[in-house]
């Protein structure tokens, strides 16, 4: 094993490649592959050296089956997320006309309540025992919780299932990142903004499922618990029946057909040297690479961690401490803290009050029907899909790149947004919620690609956990607000726009950026 005196050799790390090195420099955030603040004050030299080993590792290997493989898996933890999320909005007003609870908006808060509590548990474990092992169970949980969900036989038991969930669902999304973020090239950075697309997939999925269950096994609207009794009302279970049927197969492929493997930067964060050159070997392996490490390739740290140092109170304590050290970290996660809270409270405050200013304000949409209704959700998702691939553009531009493209799409969902009030019939009502599905999705992806890159790897999953927690949290007053405030008034929504607005302009104040897209031809040519 290497140690410092090994330092002078740090300049020549890794093997060459066309007799050329691939370096990168220290000094910026180097890719969304290798997603690490180099500059932050403190950092053990150890761990550059050996974030700077896996990195050129994975650059001179390149994107091939493997990432092919771990991309595919990390889409159905966005797909899960979303139709999570989707079906809470979906099922509320059918178990509610059985249930007949007094504050049936409330359902949604359970729901937040658990993907809170999820973001940070599942964050912090990720950290303490491998990303691979929790990004595995995730799935599986939540395929179990909503099938058992289906059995609510009151409103308390379907609050409490739609909370566990949300437990399990919640720290999903960000192990997802944070795995594909650490296993990438940089000619191939755009995957992560792009794959946010999925997200508007999941909208279409679950509208498209819950369409004749919702409609041929549910009570009509209007309906009370006298009216409504279980057996005329079995489309809601039959939907989360099926999610969670979908759910289980997604985690038996991910987990025995798309096998995964530990995140090297994970493994050498705990000093598993020999671990992660044999995954970065396998890795090469599967994609014909001859490109080959060793455990002496990497430098111990000049403080050894003893076994399950890592997992320790302390470590926690430390990991958690240091995602504020450094005048810069300080900057980039209050930034970042603030843009989430944003994100919490917009998008809620959108989704929710909308519906009953426009219906308040003279809105005449004409005769509704549940065709017209799921046929709206269908086309407004599909559209939303390619929202991400406006993104994908933008940070891949050399003049945009990740900071400026959050301002532009943030511009243009607060200009959406307030127009959006003026909507007076069915057709600007179907325009205006496709646009702003796709500048919303557009916006989303950069923030969810952005976050994990400039997160050290030691604190990645806590980090991701933490600021996925504050927007849990945050959007956890949108449900109470909706059931006892006036929700006819303009407030609201201009508050939607001016946090929208506001994420660009705080995200234009971050410290670091992401790197363009500098294809492997024009980065071997300047080398």
């Amino acid at each position: 094993m290497a140690t410092h005196q090994d330092n002078a050799d740090a300049a020549s790390i890794g093997e060459k490649q066309d007799g050329k090195m691939l370096g990168t420099s220290l000094d910026h955030v180097p890719s969304h592959a290798n997603g690490t603040v180099a500059t932050i004050d403190g950092i053990d030299p150890a761990t550059l050296h050996n974030d700077e080993v896996i990195t050129q590792a994975i650059q001179a290997i390149g994107f091939g089956k493997f990432q092919w493989q771990l991309t595919f898996s990390c889409g159905f933890g966005f797909l899960v997320d979303q139709m999570v999320l989707v079906s809470i909005s979906l099922v509320t007003p059918q178990a509610a006309m059985e249930f007949g609870p007094r504050y049936a908006t409330l359902l949604s808060a359970s729901s937040y309540a658990g993907l809170l509590i999820g973001a940070l548990f599942l964050g912090t474990l990720a950290d303490n025992f491998g990303r691979r092992l929790v990004w595995q169970a995730s799935i599986f949980g939540c395929s179990i919780m909503t099938t058992i969900a289906a059995c609510s036989p009151n409103w308390a038991a379907l609050n409490v299932f739609v909370a566990l969930i949300g437990l399990f669902a919640g720290g999903n999304l960000a192990i997802d990142l944070t795995l594909l973020a650490e296993a990438i090239p940089q000619e191939w950075s755009f995957i992560l903004s792009s794959l946010a697309g999925i997200w508007g997939f999941g909208n279409a999925v679950t509208g498209l499922i819950a369409w004749p269950l919702l409609v041929n096994f549910g009570c009509p609207s209007g309906s009370t618990p006298e009216t409504c009794s279980r057996s005329d009302n079995m489309g809601w279970r039959y939907l989360y029946i099926t999610l969670g049927g979908l759910c289980l197969v997604m985690s038996l492929i991910r987990a025995f057909v798309l096998r995964s493997l530990e995140s090297p930067r994970w493994l050498v964060s705990c000093e598993k040297m020999e671990e992660a050159a044999e995954v970065i070997n396998h890795i090469s392996r599967m994609n014909k690479s001859d490109y080959h490490v060793t455990g002496d390739n990497f430098l111990q740290p000049e403080q050894a961690k003893a076994d399950g140092e890592v997992r320790s109170w302390r470590a926690n304590i430390v990991r958690a401490s240091r995602l504020f050290s450094g005048a810069k970290q300080m900057r980039s996660m209050l930034g970042l803290i603030m843009i989430w809270a944003l994100i919490g409270i917009a998008y809620p405050l959108y989704t929710i009050f909308l519906p009953y200013y426009l219906a308040a304000h003279g809105a005449n949409f004409g005769e509704t029907s549940n065709y017209i209704t799921y046929r709206d959700w269908t086309v407004s998702s599909i559209v939303g899909i390619f929202g991400p691939v406006l993104s994908t553009i933008l940070v891949s531009s050399r003049f945009f790149k990740s900071k400026r493209s959050m301002l532009l799409t943030g511009v243009i969902c607060a200009a959406f947004s307030g127009a959006f009030t003026s909507a007076r019939t069915a057709a600007e009502n179907l325009a205006f919620s496709c646009m702003i599905n796709f500048s919303l999705n557009a916006l989303y992806a950069i923030v969810y690609s952005y976050t994990p890159q400039v997160l050290q790897v030691q604190n990645r999953g806590m980090g991701m956990g933490l600021l996925m927690a504050v927007g849990r949290m945050a959007s956890l007053s949108a449900p109470f607000i909706a059931t006892f405030a006036d929700v006819t008034t303009s407030a609201p929504i201009w508050v939607a726009c001016a946090c929208f607005l506001a994420i660009g302009l705080i995200a234009m104040g971050l410290p670091a950026d992401t790197r363009p897209y500098v294809s492997k031809k024009v980065q071997q040519s300047s080398v």
